[in-house]
């Protein structure tokens, strides 16, 4: 018989928003993401440390510094579909 054991690791969350415009069209958009990782023994630095939040922290605020970095595009200017088949602008 077989015995599932769940671990669960603290979570190190960073939430980063933007407000940029559109590339295409210049239309105002607002995006968020989180940014995580998780406090475990897998998770080590470079020297075989396992990570603590003064290590993961910075990391986490340097992928947001270059997420807010990249330019964004709106849905109607990169041409997607809805499951529909339909383009957003249509389906709003």
């Amino acid at each position: 018989m077989w015995t599932t054991v769940t671990h669960r690791f603290e979570r190190v969350p960073l939430t980063a928003k933007k407000a940029v415009e559109c590339e295409g069209c210049g239309k105002k958009l607002r995006r968020q993401r989180t940014f995580e990782q998780t406090i475990n023994p897998w998770n080590k630095t470079a020297d075989g440390e396992v990570k603590t939040y003064k290590h993961i922290y910075p990391e986490l605020e340097a992928k947001a510094a270059a997420w807010k970095a990249e330019p964004e595009v709106c849905r109607d200017c990169e041409g997607g579909t809805d499951d529909t088949g339909h383009g957003f602008a249509g389906s709003l």
